[in-house]
C-alpha cells in the first residue's frame, strides 16, 4: 500500500538560471538557487553554488493518480525553455511512502511518456510501516 508519492524534477546547470526559467515558463520552482548564490545546505553550505539550480514540485492538490502524468506534461510543453535557460542535469524524483508494502507499476502511456523526455528517472522507497 503506497501512502503518498512525492515527485520532484531537479534541474542544475552551470548557467542556469531558476529566475529566468520561471519568467519564460510560468512554472513555479522550489529550492532556487542562482549561481554564486551561499547554499543553505548540502555539499556548499555556507558557500556559493557554482551552479544554477531548483525543482519543479507536483503540486499538493493533484490527485496521486495524476501526479507522474502532470509532470511529465510539465515538461513535454517546458523542457526546451528549461534547456535553453541553461539547465542541463535533469532527473525526474519519484518518492514512495509506503506502510507495509510497496507495489508500483506504471501505465504504457506513463512509461512511453518519459521515454520520449529523455531525461534520467529515479525512485526511492520509504518504508513507513514503524511510524505511527
Amino acid at each position: 500500500m503506497i501512502s503518498e508519492l512525492r515527485l520532484s524534477v531537479l534541474l542544475r546547470g552551470e548557467k542556469f538560471s531558476p529566475k529566468e526559467a520561471e519568467n519564460v515558463t510560468g512554472l513555479r520552482l522550489q529550492d532556487k538557487l542562482e549561481l554564486g548564490e551561499i547554499s543553505p545546505r548540502g555539499r556548499y553550505r555556507g558557500k556559493p553554488v557554482p551552479y544554477g539550480t531548483a525543482q519543479l514540485e507536483v503540486p499538493a492538490e493533484i490527485p496521486y493518480e495524476d501526479r507522474l502524468m502532470w509532470i511529465i506534461r510539465a515538461l513535454e510543453v517546458n523542457l526546451k525553455q528549461l534547456y535553453e535557460c541553461g539547465a542541463e542535469e535533469t532527473r525526474i524524483y519519484a518518492g514512495y511512502f509506503y506502510k507495509d508494502q510497496c507495489n508500483f507499476g506504471f501505465s504504457r502511456e506513463e512509461l512511453s511518456s518519459i521515454a520520449k523526455l529523455d531525461v534520467d528517472f529515479a525512485i526511492s522507497c520509504y518504508d513507513m510501516s514503524d511510524e505511527e
